[in-house]
């Protein structure tokens, strides 16, 4: 009689454990906003000329389709950029210096475009801006992609440029004592999964801060499946669930549950570097970013993180100047100012 009775209460705290867990899933995807897309951004998804396809579609499109599809060049002094390549598999780096000056903090960026793009001529002016605005060197790495070069390529060569950066940035006038990895979407789950190997490697404080824009954490079709944000953002607001499905069974076959892809899987983060997390309301991986922020508190981790109300997947379609991209920068700078000090 007692055993049943201890099994009748067990049973009834696993249940409340499991609705506890799908109310704070439930929670964070009702937190960010009142379901208003923003009118600038309707109206930049009204503009651009972008289609939305199936996975089959998808499947279907010849990949140089996919794989160049990105913004138009925009002219920068080209005497701000230094085009370089690294280690032994001639990695194609691109540091950014607008200031030609020394002694500047190090971000190293890791693009998006689903790990399928390569690093674009349209993302050269974004770069170049974010030297400036954040008074860095910009090391932006155009590591592997797929379907040419599957995980782990991407990671490996990730990973292998933090590393050749921490020893040789202080000779294109960097500070490699001030150094913070910064990525969007594809390029933000890189930047989560270099410093957690960081951390297996015990060099993990050679990064003072990481900033995750748009971040695929669960990359597994459960995740996709059964994620409130990929539920009702799956189509309509450019960044869509089949693109997701796409990009990571392009990338990562079979891979799904490895903590290298799926970053949010890894048992212990604690020790990781602080961390600013950036989602955007409309957004499928609105719920990962919140997750992956959660998880990171919950093991100890300083985690700055905001969910932008009316947003599209990594702020896109917001004019220059506009009230959020500057409240993102703010963000970004009281963070690196908070973790440099320390």
């Amino acid at each position: 009689m007692q055993n049943k009775t201890r099994m009748k209460k067990a049973t009834r705290v696993i249940i409340l454990i499991v609705a506890l867990l799908a109310f704070q899933q439930y929670s964070f995807a009702q937190s960010c906003g009142t379901r208003q897309l923003d009118p600038r951004v309707a109206a930049f998804l009204k503009l651009i000329p972008y289609q939305e396809f199936t996975v089959e579609e998808l499947r279907n499109l010849p990949i140089e389709r996919i794989k160049y599809a990105g913004p138009p060049f925009r002219a920068y002094p080209k005497e701000d950029v230094n085009r370089i390549t690294i280690t032994a598999d001639s990695i194609r780096v691109l540091v950014f210096n607008p200031f030609h000056a020394k002694n500047l903090p190090i971000i190293i960026n890791y693009h998006g475009g689903g790990f399928i793009s390569p690093l674009l001529p349209g993302l050269e002016q974004s770069l170049w801006l974010d030297a400036k605005n954040y008074g860095a060197i910009v090391f932006a790495v155009d590591y592997r992609v797929a379907p040419e070069n599957k995980f782990p390529a991407a990671v490996n060569d990730s990973y292998n440029a933090f590393k050749w950066i921490t020893e040789h940035g202080g000779e294109f006038g960097g500070d490699v004592n001030r150094i913070v990895l910064m990525g969007n979407s594809a390029g933000a789950n890189l930047v989560a999964v270099i410093s957690q190997k960081a951390k297996k490697e015990n060099i993990s404080s050679k990064i003072k801060l990481q900033v995750m824009n748009g971040l695929p954490a669960d990359c597994s079709p459960h995740n996709m499946e059964t994620s409130a944000s990929y539920q009702e953002n799956a189509t309509g607001y450019f960044q869509t669930k089949a693109a997701c499905y796409f990009a990571i069974e392009t990338y990562a076959p079979g891979q799904y549950n490895n903590p290298e892809v799926s970053p949010i899987l890894a048992d212990d983060l604690k020790g990781l570097p602080p961390a600013v997390i950036i989602n955007a309301e409309f957004d499928p991986l609105r719920d990962d970013g919140a997750l992956y922020a959660a998880k990171l508190r919950s093991f100890g981790v300083k985690v700055w993180d905001k969910c932008f109300p009316g947003q599209i997947h990594c702020l896109l379609g917001l004019p220059p100047g506009a009230d959020e991209l500057r409240e993102f920068e703010s963000l970004v700078k009281k963070a690196m100012q908070e973790s440099f000090s320390k």
